[in-house]
């Protein structure tokens, strides 16, 4: 059975619309409802410190690109290792990133103001700058992100100035100059097993 032409027609209107509205979302949009539902778990009274931190653990998961994040902090050694040693490595930065990156949240986001300011997209890129509002300081947190699909993903944070990223690609390097890549990988296993 046919279906009438102005149902395809409203159907696909639609679709567009949706997909639109999709693609137009600010980098400031996504990374204010990133942090408004992390701040809604933080100032839920009724949950369990248990069930806010899986609550909070799972909105990191969701947020950042932990294959492009592992990658580039590792710098070109990341060229030269296999493909299974390509895959331990982000399992374990991914697994160490959102558990260190949860207890930040929580020890550090609880009834702050945020402020937002300016936004800057180049392309596929974009970056937010918001600011931690408290009562003796001003922090200044930015967030880097690129375009995934329809929306954005986080790569990278930048509270006061010092990049998150940027840390871990100076931590590593050091190691693996100093000792090797094995040597980090089974140091951060280690600590993934310790907090597993």
């Amino acid at each position: 059975m046919r279906r009438p032409l102005w149902i395809i027609s409203l159907a696909l209107a639609v679709f567009w619309v949706w997909t639109m509205a999709a693609w137009a979302e600010s980098p400031t949009t996504y990374v204010q409802a990133i942090l408004n539902n992390v701040m809604r778990l933080q100032n839920d009274a009724s949950l369990s410190e248990q069930t806010r931190a899986k609550d909070i653990h799972a909105i990191i998961e969701q947020s950042f690109d932990f294959a492009m994040m592992a990658k580039n902090s590792l710098g070109s050694t990341f060229n030269t290792l296999s493909a299974a040693q390509r895959q331990e490595f982000n399992r374990t930065f991914s697994y160490l990133f959102q558990d260190s990156y949860t207890h930040m949240v929580l020890n550090f986001l609880k009834k702050e103001n945020i402020t937002y300011g300016a936004e800057h997209s180049q392309g596929d890129r974009a970056k937010v700058a918001t600011t931690i509002v408290r009562p003796n300081e001003n922090i200044p947190v930015t967030y880097l992100m690129h375009r995934s699909g329809k929306s954005w993903i986080l790569y990278d944070v930048v509270v006061d100035g010092v990049s998150i990223l940027h840390n871990y690609q100076t931590q590593f390097a050091h190691v693996i100059r100093t000792k090797s890549f094995a040597f980090l990988l089974d140091k951060m296993q280690a600590q993934r097993r310790a907090l597993e």
